[in-house]
């Protein structure tokens, strides 16, 4: 099962099953029998929510987050600035949403809109006490949220922290109209990777600060409802033109020779063209 959702149509799903033609590397993959829908966090429910906030805690306590943020730091060159970045972090936020997916299979990864926040991020009540906490004190620490207790192993003893850009706030970033221009002027994928990780990706790590202004990033639970956005943006446009988008892939690979549906995920033996139709695969 693999998921499908955002705002994204799910009747595209069996539009595109007539208007697309998979590459060699893709072909035996199956539609999936059972399609889950990724929903902003604000319009969780509060059982929703508080099913996601135990199954990270499960986690977490399990020494996921602690992986997932080494791998990331490991291979951290290889994933950012060339065309890995999108199809990597769809298959690793995937990956997690997996794992939480194992301690209680009703639970499914929000994605949190930071455009809507553009303006004042630091007033987002996703940073409130009751869902993933703010600003860290003068040690850095977060006090509040659901990782107020954590403590991590990775890359050494330590709370969650968090280190506002611009002292106690952060500064504004950018807005959903920023974004729409991107998405809407991006014709080829390496287009709209770079125009994506180049501003909203890399402006929330920034503003963040503390554990998410690093290669380790994963270990703070925003890492994954940010890059479910992230991952959101990357299906609405290629649900524009799904039969040319579906398995665009171009720009450059790693090691900078020309990137193509086939090349391999870092670290694994996927295919990129294996995570790149959603409802298809695992």
């Amino acid at each position: 099962m693999k998921f499908f959702g955002y705002v994204v149509g799910l009747a595209l799903l069996s539009a595109q099953a007539a208007a697309i033609t998979p590459p060699a590397g893709a072909q035996s993959l199956t539609a999936c029998s059972d399609v889950i829908v990724r929903k902003e966090v604000r319009s969780l429910s509060t059982s929703e929510w508080n099913a996601y906030k135990s199954a990270a805690n499960a986690a977490f306590n399990d020494r996921w987050l602690d992986w997932f943020g080494f791998l990331h730091d490991r291979i951290a060159l290889t994933i950012h600035g060339n065309s890995m970045f999108l199809v990597y972090h769809r298959a690793l936020t995937r990956d997690y949403e997996k794992i939480l997916r194992g301690y209680d299979s009703s639970v499914v990864v929000p994605y949190w809109n930071a455009m809507v926040d553009y303006q004042h991020p630091d007033q987002s009540p996703i940073f409130s006490a009751d869902n993933l906490g703010g600003n860290g004190g003068s040690d850095g620490c977060v006090t509040g949220g659901l990782a107020s207790d954590w403590k991590y192993v990775y890359p050494d003893a330590h709370c969650l922290r968090r280190k506002y850009s611009s002292g106690s706030t952060m500064p504004a970033w950018h807005s959903p109209e920023f974004l729409t221009h991107v998405m809407q002027s991006s014709t080829t994928y390496a287009a709209l990777r770079a125009g994506i990780e180049n501003s909203i990706h890399g402006a929330v790590h920034l503003a963040l600060g503390g554990d998410m202004d690093t290669m380790y990033s994963p270990v703070d639970p925003i890492f994954w409802v940010h890059h479910a956005n992230i991952d959101r943006l990357y299906a609405q446009w290629q649900a524009v033109s799904p039969e040319d988008r579906t398995y665009m892939m171009d720009g450059v690979a790693p090691d900078n020779s020309p990137a193509d549906v086939n090349m391999l995920l870092t670290g694994t033996t996927k295919p990129a063209c294996t995570v790149m139709r959603l409802g298809y695969g695992d």
